[in-house]
């Protein structure tokens, strides 16, 4: 409502300002003011809520299938071990030909054949003959090798060259090959080394 004019202010309780809800001054000469915006009115009640339809029933679930049979089968039987070789056993070599047992004589026979032999006394010599009777240093001799040796080197002094017979530290007869070095020495060589005694007569 538009007054022109009009003397009244904004917020007038007058019975005409009050009843028109807006008032509009116009100031001569100016723009008139704006009136104040009316009062919105209420929101409507809102209307009530729809009912929630029911649920649907629940669908039939499906049948569950069978598990596989487990398979059934039969293990292979084992195979046959393999023949044990046949080839035959080799032939044991023949024994070696026991060496010929030496022939010499021992000190015990030189010793024998010594005492059968000598003269009791000097008596039944030929007058003037010296020396000839018979003593067991002149003819043998015993020697005795302590260090082990595929050599021995011996010196008798018999004056001849005597048999020899040789034995080891356990008494066993040996044969080895003789050089005469002389009438008065000699030496025995053998296949390996050893020690032991050699009797020569």
């Amino acid at each position: 409502m538009t007054r022109p004019g009009s003397a009244h202010v904004s917020g007038c309780t007058c019975g005409t300002c009050s009843s028109s809800g807006v008032i509009q001054i116009v100031v001569p000469g100016t723009g008139g003011v704006q009136g104040l915006q009316g009062v919105q009115g209420r929101t409507g009640v809102q209307g009530a809520r729809g009912l929630q339809g029911t649920t649907g029933a629940q669908g039939v679930q499906g049948v569950q299938g069978r598990q596989g049979t487990t398979g059934t089968g039969t293990q292979g039987a084992t195979g046959t071990q393999g023949a044990t070789g046949t080839g035959a056993q080799g032939t044991t070599g023949t024994q070696g030909v026991q060496g010929i047992e030496g022939g010499g004589v021992s000190l015990q026979d030189v010793e024998d054949a010594i005492a059968g032999a000598a003269l009791s006394t000097t008596d039944d010599l030929t007058e003037g003959t010296t020396n000839k009777y018979y003593k067991v240093d002149r003819v043998s001799y015993l020697h005795t090798q302590g260090a082990a040796s595929n050599s021995w080197v011996i010196t008798h002094n018999l004056g001849f060259h005597p048999n020899v017979t040789v034995v080891d530290s356990a008494g066993t007869i040996y044969e080895g090959e003789i050089a005469y070095t002389n009438t008065n020495s000699l030496t025995v060589s053998f296949s390996a080394s050893f020690s032991g005694k050699a009797y020569l007569s």
